[in-house]
C-alpha cells in the first residue's frame, strides 16, 4: 500500500514534487522524446506526462510506450495523432528525421537540452509546467547560475523608466549578477543593452531562435551572443510566433531568475506574466519606489501596475538605498 508520505503518493496527487529525484528522464532517448513533439496536437504537458510515465515504468523507447494500451496512458485526453503514431510504429523513420533536424540546429549553433539532462536548470523546475526541452544558443553554462535577475517592463517606457532600468542593472552587475529579459522593445531591450554596457552576461528568453522578434533587435541579440550571453526558448527553431507563446515564455524568465524586477507596467501589461510566475514560485518581485524615484505624476499608466502590485502585497518597493539588502537576501 502506498503511504501518504511517500514520493509516489505526491506524484499521484499531481503536485510539483520534483520527480527527477526519483527518475532519470534521460532513460528515454532525446530523439524519441522530440519525435513526440512533432505530432500535431501533442503539447509539452502531454510530452512531460509521457516521459514521467516512461521513467516510472523503466521504458526507454517509443516501442515500449506503444506496447501500452491507450486507455492506460496517463493522459486526460490522448490526441488522435499520438494514437495513430503509436499504432503505425514508424519510429525509425521519425528518429531519422529528428536526427537530421538536430544536426541542422547544431550547424546553426543551437543545442537542445532535455529535462533531466545535467545542463537543464533545476531551478526552472519550480515553474508551472516546466518545459520538457530548452533550445539554446550561446553560453549554456548560464542556465546553472544562481546569480541572475529578470529585469522586465513595458514596451512604452518613460525616460525615467529607462534610467531606473540602467541603474538597476548596474547595481546588480557590480555584484556579478546575470541579467535576464525577453528582448522586447522598451524596458527589455534597455536591460539587455545595460548588461552589455556593464559587462555582465545577459540571457534573452525568446519564442523562436530562428527568427528574432522584433526584427529591430536582431543586432542587439547578436551582441548578446558575441559577449558570452545566451538565447533560450522552449520552442523548436522555426516556431511561428503567436501572442500566447510570448505570454508563456515570460514564466521562463522568472524561472531562471532569483527575483523579478518589474520596472514599469500597466495593470494588465504583459510584464504581469513574469511577475505572476515569480510570485507563484515564492520568489521575490521588486518594483521601483515611485515616490523615491521622482515620478512627477504618480497616476500615469506606466506605473499603475507596479504600484498596484505593492498595494496587493505581491511586490516590494526598492530604491538605491535597498540594493545591498536585496543583494544579501538573494544570495542567502
Amino acid at each position: 500500500m502506498i503511504q501518504a508520505h511517500s514520493p509516489y503518493f505526491r506524484i499521484m496527487l499531481g503536485s510539483t514534487y520534483n520527480v527527477l529525484a526519483l527518475y532519470n528522464w534521460n532513460d528515454m532517448n532525446i530523439l524519441d522524446a522530440l519525435a513526440l513533439k512533432e505530432l500535431k496536437g501533442v503539447g509539452d504537458e502531454t510530452i512531460s506526462s509521457l516521459l514521467i510515465f516512461a521513467a516510472a515504468n523503466g521504458f526507454k523507447t517509443l516501442e515500449d510506450i506503444a506496447g501500452v494500451r491507450t486507455q492506460n496512458l496517463p493522459l486526460k485526453r490522448t490526441p488522435s495523432s499520438l494514437v495513430e503514431f503509436l499504432k503505425v510504429g514508424h519510429f525509425e523513420s521519425a528518429r531519422k528525421q529528428i536526427s537530421e533536424k538536430i544536426e541542422e540546429w547544431r550547424l546553426q549553433g543551437i543545442e537542445v537540452i532535455m529535462r533531466g539532462d545535467a545542463k537543464y536548470p533545476s531551478h526552472l523546475l519550480e515553474v508551472v509546467k516546466p518545459p520538457p526541452f530548452l533550445f539554446c544558443k550561446g553560453n549554456v553554462e548560464l542556465l546553472q547560475s544562481n546569480k541572475a535577475i529578470a529585469v522586465v517592463g513595458t514596451r512604452n517606457n518613460t525616460a525615467l523608466g529607462e534610467e531606473l532600468t540602467k541603474s538597476t542593472v548596474e547595481a546588480f552587475a557590480s555584484k556579478g549578477f546575470a541579467i535576464i529579459s525577453g528582448l522586447a522593445l522598451g524596458i527589455d531591450a534597455i536591460a539587455h543593452r545595460a548588461a552589455l554596457d556593464f559587462r555582465v552576461p545577459t540571457i534573452a528568453v525568446l519564442v523562436d531562435l530562428a527568427t528574432i522578434s522584433p526584427a529591430v533587435n536582431r543586432k542587439l541579440a547578436n551582441e548578446i551572443l558575441d559577449n558570452g550571453g545566451l538565447w533560450v526558448s522552449e520552442n523548436p527553431p522555426g516556431t511561428r510566433s503567436i501572442p500566447a507563446l510570448f505570454a508563456r515564455r515570460d514564466r521562463i524568465q522568472a524561472g531562471l531568475a532569483s527575483a523579478v524586477f518589474a520596472i514599469e507596467t500597466t495593470i494588465d501589461g504583459g510584464t504581469m506574466h513574469a511577475v505572476n510566475a515569480s510570485y507563484a514560485m515564492g520568489r521575490p518581485v521588486f518594483v521601483p519606489d515611485s515616490q523615491a524615484a521622482g515620478y512627477p505624476d504618480l497616476s500615469i499608466p506606466a506605473i499603475s501596475g507596479t504600484q498596484n502590485l505593492v498595494k496587493e502585497q505581491r511586490a516590494s518597493y526598492y530604491s538605491e538605498d535597498s540594493y545591498e539588502e536585496i543583494h544579501s537576501d538573494l544570495l542567502s
